[in-house]
């Protein structure tokens, strides 16, 4: 009786671990004057962008274990490319992929680079990854430009942002 007990106790805990009230994502956006260049990492949870893409048959295999080659690099960020929408004065950015890493945390660090940017007054940001499949999703951008730091927050009600340079 006593070990069935603990199997019933240990397959509760299991059904409980996957699952979370929460969904954050985080960006950080950071303009380089002398490359020119818009750089930005998304942070997302590793686990719940691997559900979406396996889903979508993105991918074949848990993020963990893909190569990061240009091809895998790619087809994640085409996903998320569909969710993070910057424009800057009205000019939409295009980013390319340059890797992403899975980090001991959990989290997914995907790496971003427009290249050719001209310092603007209006960035204007939508950004909602995830939020499609995990509808309590919150994301968060950060934007740098030298000693200056913009915030803006992301959720299912207010999906974009529009943040005034100095």
């Amino acid at each position: 009786m006593k070990s069935f007990l603990i199997l019933i106790l240990a397959l509760f805990a299991t059904g409980f671990s996957h699952s979370h009230n929460y969904y954050f994502g985080f960006a950080e956006m950071q303009y380089n004057e002398v490359n020119r260049t818009m750089e930005t990492t998304i942070v997302l949870s590793a686990h719940d962008l691997e559900e979406i893409l396996l889903k979508k048959s993105v991918i074949g295999q848990s993020l963990e274990y893909l190569q990061k080659d240009s091809t895998s690099i790619s087809a994640v960020a085409k996903e998320i490319l569909k969710d993070f929408n910057v424009s800057l004065d009205g000019k939409a950015l295009s980013f390319e992929p340059f890797g992403f890493e899975i980090t001991r945390n959990g989290l997914i660090n995907i790496y971003l680079l427009a290249r050719n940017v001209s310092p603007g007054k209006a960035l204007e940001v939508s950004f909602t990854c995830l939020m499609d499949v995990f509808p309590d999703q919150q994301n968060k951008l950060t934007y740098i430009k030298g000693t200056e730091k913009l915030t803006a927050v992301f959720l299912p009600a207010k999906k974009s942002a529009v943040l005034q340079i100095q």
